[in-house]
């Protein structure tokens, strides 16, 4: 297993895994939101307006990419913001997940110390980020699509 920097020879395994989870945990809508996110990291700018920095890392397992996952840092405040983190649903549940998860969480507080972390999930995976420490801060009915709620959290 390794993880390191997305490349923009990573994205069509990236767009697959995104695909492996729909509609469960992502609503297929939310590909074009996906797709604007790698579009920034294949031109190496920022995507989001209101982000000072972007990163986002696959973690591959014997030599096949089967996640992926990053954050971005706002402007105009100390936060960073967990972005687009998945795992290929055939490697659900074996570990992945975390590992890609707590490298993002150390990679924040080497660089970033002084940030807190912030995401949105749905009601289907919140609870595996409360393990971590995060919290819930707000819960909106339909936020990503019909009957996936998005939960907004912060460690």
């Amino acid at each position: 297993m390794a993880i390191r920097k997305y490349k923009p020879e990573d994205r069509t395994a990236c767009i697959a895994i995104f695909k492996s989870n729909c509609p469960e945990y992502f609503d297929p809508i939310e590909l074009v939101g996906m797709e604007n996110w790698l579009d920034g990291q294949d031109k190496n700018e920022i995507t989001y307006p209101t982000s000072a920095e972007d990163h986002y890392y696959v973690l591959e397992h014997d030599g096949k990419i089967i996640a992926c996952g990053g954050f971005y840092i706002m402007k105009d405040k100390p936060n960073a913001n967990m972005v687009w983190g998945m795992v290929d649903k055939q490697y659900h549940r074996q570990g992945y997940g975390s590992q890609l998860f707590q490298y993002r969480l150390e990679k924040i507080k080497k660089i970033f110390p002084q940030h807190s972390a912030t995401l949105n999930t749905s009601q289907h995976t919140y609870r595996f980020f409360m393990q971590y420490g995060f919290a819930v801060t707000k819960i909106t009915k339909d936020g990503y699509g019909k009957g996936l709620d998005r939960y907004d959290m912060k460690k």
